[in-house]
């Protein structure tokens, strides 16, 4: 679990001393850690140069299976954003909302099959639907 913590941590100071155009390389990396990274990320909204990262990061680390998580921290600091950081925010909350509403697919053996042709009406013998005439008006020699 420390190596774990280890490459959190030395991901954070990475991307905490990046230039902005080579911090978002770290953003998947970051949020692969799911809620350590969420949490560590979490204080990174309050500081404007690092907030739009953050979300970024709880946003991907939300999509990767922490969503109640990466929910509540974007909701909870969603009130004290200023209102472009809060747009970040109300983005990334809807993002979660509609990876969640996406249904998963049914397993295979549930699925309805649909047939590959479909016949023509068989009809008992004599009773075939008659033809009717062309709507044209001319006759068909």
């Amino acid at each position: 679990m420390t190596n774990a913590k280890d490459a959190l941590a030395t991901l954070l100071a990475r991307a905490e001393g990046a230039d902005p155009a080579h911090r978002i390389d770290l953003r998947d990396p970051i949020a692969a850690h799911g809620a350590a990274a969420i949490e560590a990320v979490t204080p990174w909204l309050k500081v404007p140069a690092l907030a739009a990262f953050a979300i970024r990061v709880i946003a991907r680390a939300g999509l990767d299976g922490e969503r109640e998580a990466a929910q509540a921290a974007l909701r909870q600091a969603r009130r004290r954003m200023d209102e472009r950081l809060r747009a970040d925010a109300d983005w990334a909350l809807g993002m979660l909302r509609v990876a969640r509403a996406t249904p998963e697919p049914a397993p295979a053996a549930a699925r309805r099959t649909l047939p590959r042709h479909v016949e023509a009406p068989r009809y008992a013998a004599g009773s075939r639907p008659l033809r009717s005439r062309p709507r044209s008006g001319l006759s068909a020699s």
